[in-house]
């Protein structure tokens, strides 16, 4: 199953996609679209028209070094050089950092202040990609604005993603009670999937790694996100995968230089573990979120969604004791419920795969 196709033709845009495509880079602008819509392949295909037309100068920013790592790929199969696609603090550390386009991906995540500077540093337009319900940094950063918030505050006309291509709907019914907009996000995912979330219940934390372990061999998972609310469980996790000969690889930012790490390689095939933070724009065959009985205080509720929407599979969401009370609202019967008290991981077999889609 493709990872990822970031140059797709134009015959497979949908109807909200194509105006943006066509749309010409004359004047600044801003896309709002959800999880999956395809916000990041749209905005490497605006990036390559601007290079290609040698239409100017551009630097394309992301906020974290996870993401964009990610999209190397497909900055490399666009053809754009590499030393325009920045992370928000490598542009800030730039000489100079003005161009005549900038182009911002997941502009959520930019305080007010920051996106300004962004601004200022666009001589002829700039153009903004993002989702109000994907702003994980809520309440850790000050001056985060709303799509709706930032259209107004930079005067920029705003177009939508309606659609959603990687999220099965199966998922998407369990995550839109997770949703700050309210939208009705089974009704804009384009497949119904083959399982439903594997919600499961373990009697301690390295039971639960066990079974990831287990279940990634029994399952030929090549393509796994294991996501964490914080950096210090990223950690303990990555410690204890060594010790039972789980090959992962992992990025977590506890304290400067002993606590650090970044060795996230996404042409692997090993498990990547991250935060639900730094995971942001990436997506996965198989997503496991183990510990989902943290203490509702560290974490946010759309961080934990940004983690529930990205897999274009399959969505294991593990717990000891008692689950979060995120998911309090969700009936149970939209998920596959699985006890791991004397569990054996073949009873949960691999179901016939759907075709994935470019997003």
């Amino acid at each position: 199953m493709s990872k990822e196709a970031w140059i797709i033709n134009e015959s497979e845009l949908d109807d909200y996609q194509v105006p943006i495509i066509q749309k010409k880079i004359t004047q600044s602008f801003i896309v709002e679209g959800c999880a999956g819509s395809g916000k990041t392949v749209l905005a490497l295909w605006k990036a390559r028209e601007i290079f290609e037309a040698k239409l100017g100068s551009f630097y394309f920013v992301v906020y974290t070094k996870a993401l964009r790592q990610f999209i190397n790929d497909g900055v490399e199969v666009a053809g754009i050089p590499s030393d325009r696609v920045l992370h928000h603090y490598q542009w800030r550390k730039l000489s100079n950092s003005r161009a005549d386009y900038i182009i911002v991906d997941e502009v959520q995540d930019f305080s007010r202040e920051e996106l300004t500077e962004l601004q200022q540093s666009a001589n002829k337009a700039l153009i903004l990609f993002g989702d109000s319900a994907q702003q994980v940094y809520y309440g850790l950063k000050a001056n985060l604005m709303s799509m709706r918030e930032i259209s107004y505050h930079t005067k920029l006309p705003m177009q939508p993603l309606i659609l959603n291509h990687r999220l099965p709907k199966k998922l998407a019914r369990v995550a839109e009670y997770l949703n700050s907009t309210g939208d009705n996000l089974e009704g804009i995912c384009k497949k119904e999937g083959a399982n439903k979330p594997f919600l499961v219940k373990a009697g301690s934390w390295k039971d639960q790694l066990d079974f990831i372990k287990a279940t990634i061999k029994e399952r030929d998972y090549t393509d796994v996100g294991i996501l964490f609310p914080d950096n210090k469980l990223v950690k303990q996790a990555d410690d204890y995968f060594k010790e039972i000969n789980l090959r992962v690889e992992a990025k977590y930012d506890i304290s400067w230089p002993d606590n650090t790490k970044f060795n996230l390689n996404f042409h692997s095939d090993n498990p990547k573990l991250l935060t639900y933070h730094s995971a942001k724009g990436l997506q996965f065959e198989a997503v496991f979120i183990p510990h989902c009985s943290f203490n509702t205080r560290t974490s946010s509720m759309g961080a934990l969604y940004v983690a529930l929407t990205r897999t274009y599979q399959d969505l294991f969401i593990i717990y000891s004791q008692n689950l979060t009370t995120y998911l309090d609202p969700v009936p149970k019967q939209l998920f596959e419920v699985v006890n791991l008290n004397g569990y054996k991981t073949t009873a949960i077999s691999p179901m016939e795969e759907e075709d994935d889609l470019p997003f």
